[in-house]
């Protein structure tokens, strides 16, 4: 390779974008809506505890009401059928707790899907 191949990638790979796009899938459990905000709070959804997804109440987290009253169905669906969920996230963190903490609004959260199985 020449130097200015080289410098090419080099440049890609320092230039890249630092989020990534990551899956987190699991059971939901324990669907639950906190009445003073009318915010959906699953115990598990996706494999995440206790996250704070959206609102039925006020548009939230760039999720409108409408769409929030779909997720909470959905959640449900899932609760009831034993199905698990997948939540797609484009943001630079990963499953865990850490990056996603107990109680806080989702954040990079853009895709959910009912499975199969």
């Amino acid at each position: 390779m020449n130097q200015k191949t080289i410098l090419f990638f080099i440049l890609m790979i320092a230039t890249g974008s630092a989020n990534a796009i990551y899956t987190c899938s699991g059971p939901v459990t324990g669907v639950a809506i906190e009445p003073a905000t009318g915010d959906l709070i699953p115990e598990t959804a996706g494999g995440l505890s206790w996250p704070r997804m959206c609102s039925v109440s006020v548009d939230k987290n760039g999720i409108s009401t409408e769409s929030c009253k779909v997720i909470y169905s959905t959640l449900l669906t899932a609760q009831t059928t034993g199905k698990n969920v997948t939540l797609w996230f484009n943001d630079s963190g990963n499953c865990s707790s850490s990056s996603h903490p107990e109680w806080q609004l989702l954040h990079g959260w853009y895709f959910m899907r009912l499975n199969n199985n």
